[in-house]
């Protein structure tokens, strides 16, 4: 895979030093007598100085250069998106914890006191007079008389079937969080690039305006010049100053399309927008990321192998057979409980008839072990049947989920494919044209040296040759989104694409 740093720069242009001295020429060629000597006396800086337009939006000396991997590193360690996604993935690995922990025991301790004054109903039906307490000290709590320890120290409680079945579902709802956190991430980043690009463009974009207003000022100074001696019509250098106005006009736009797009960027990669996100200048070249002669059924094969949104709904469908399974054997796994508690009991009563003394004993050591199980069936079976029904129909919706997930994936790629190779041949037609218009802006230029045409003909293929540049411009910007989003609907993380330019 070949790929290349995306910066920022002017589309290859003829200097403006160039045109300068061509349209001096021509003032020249086209003046005699005194009129020509006006032109001498002309100082060369005033016709052809030019001043760059003032800076509309508030200027801040708080700037941070930044580049696509630097953008993208930052936001995977600022961006809440991504953070909240990866929260998610630690909240599942917590609750696949406490699913595995059923089968462990818990620990209780405390103490219970007990009084009773009145009287009772032995188990023959008699009616007596009783008073008595007692007091348990330990492991566990709450027991009276014969009664065991109703709250063990330690104790297991849990359905067979929770405990080997919920941890399963459970593993398989951490790898969901997984991929949708990889999801997450493809999406947040590719959104990183776009704005990236964007700010890319707004900048390159006031270059080239700049560079074009350069031009046309020339042929406004000189047109003038041309209209001040009489050698052309004052209406050809109002014409020409009003192109130069409706330049200023498009570059003061550019310089608002910068300012929002740095506000958007810094929006995204979550940094204070009072610190103005500018790019390194350079060439802005193509990224060829994907081999443009792959076949559409490899990259969508390749697709739906690496894509984190099918893996998420494949583990999605695991973790829903699991729960299916477990209601399944519901009804024939037990529920068990099995506990153990040791502490200190002690206590009296008024039955001094059989030897019980009245006064409070002095307490003793005391353990109890229980151990018991059921099963159960729900609604003579028909809970369970219900319930079954419930988990598989959330199978199967997720099996359909699945589904279209693959067809989703397939008209992503088929459509980025088409995109990037129609804005491919986009790139080419508007290299082609540039290339035109730089040989007709020329032409032009060499008729207007020879004294065979005046400045303000050259102003149309000036403007055709700030079209075209404007055009290459647009065209590679949208061709590097398009390899990026084919990328992103191929499987691959942006943040791998800027490693692989940084190497």
């Amino acid at each position: 895979m070949e790929c290349v740093v995306v910066t920022k720069s002017r589309h290859p242009s003829r200097t403006c030093l160039t045109i300068v001295i061509m349209f001096i020429g021509v003032c020249l060629s086209n003046l005699t007598g005194l009129r020509a000597q006006e032109v001498f006396d002309t100082p060369v800086e005033t016709m052809t100085g030019f001043k760059p337009p003032a800076e509309i939006i508030p200027h801040t000396d708080d700037q941070l250069m930044i580049d696509l991997g630097t953008a993208l590193h930052l936001a995977e360690s600022q961006n809440p998106r991504i953070a909240l996604a990866r929260e998610m993935v630690t909240e599942s690995v917590a609750q696949h914890r406490e699913a595995r922990a059923l089968w462990l025991p818990t620990l209780n301790a405390g103490g219970n006191y007990h009084l009773h004054g009145g009287v009772v109903q032995t188990s023959f039906g008699e009616i007596r007079r009783l008073n008595s307490q007692s007091l348990y000290v330990g492991g566990g709590s709450n027991t009276v008389g014969t009664q065991t320890v109703a709250v063990p120290a330690v104790r297991i409680f849990a359905h067979v079937g929770d405990a080997y079945y919920l941890p399963l579902a459970a593993r398989q709802m951490v790898t969901v969080r997984s991929f949708e956190s990889r999801t997450t991430d493809n999406v947040t980043l590719l959104e990183v690039c776009d704005r990236y690009l964007t700010l890319v463009a707004s900048e390159a974009r006031r270059e080239a305006l700049i560079a074009t207003l350069q031009e046309v000022s020339i042929v406004e100074r000189a047109q003038a010049v041309f209209a001040r001696v009489g050698q052309e019509r004052e209406a050809d250098y109002h014409r020409a100053k009003t192109e130069r106005l409706l330049l200023e006009v498009a570059e003061q736009q550019a310089q608002e399309d910068i300012a929002v797009a740095a506000a958007e960027l810094s929006r995204v990669l979550h940094l204070d927008p009072s610190c103005r996100l500018v790019t390194s200048s350079g060439p802005i070249e193509l990224l060829d990321l994907v081999d443009k002669h792959a076949h559409i059924d490899d990259l969508v094969g390749q697709a739906q192998h690496l894509r984190p949104e099918v893996a998420a709904r494949n583990a999605e469908i695991g973790a829903a057979d699991s729960r299916l399974r477990n209601e399944q054997m519901r009804p024939w796994l037990p529920q068990i409980s099995a506990g153990f508690s040791g502490g200190a009991f002690g206590g009296g009563s008024n039955r001094q008839d059989l030897g019980v003394s009245s006064i409070y004993q002095t307490t003793a050591g005391r353990t109890d072990f229980d151990v018991w199980a059921f099963w159960t069936v729900q609604n003579l079976g028909a809970g369970n049947h219900a319930w079954q029904n419930i988990r598989r129909s959330e199978r199967d919706q997720l099996i359909f989920s699945r589904a279209l997930a693959l067809a989703q994936i397939r008209r992503e790629v088929t459509e980025q494919q088409a995109q990037a190779r129609a804005r491919r041949r986009a790139v080419d037609v508007a290299w082609t044209q540039l290339t035109a218009a730089e040989k007709g802006a020329q032409q032009e230029l060499r008729r207007t040296r020879a004294g065979e045409a005046l400045p303000i003909e050259a102003l149309n293929n000036i403007t055709r040759l700030s079209d075209a540049r404007q055009r290459l411009l647009a065209s590679v910007i949208d061709y590097n989104r398009a390899e990026l989003r084919l990328l992103v609907a191929l499987g691959t993380n942006p943040q791998d694409v800027a490693m692989s330019v940084n190497q």
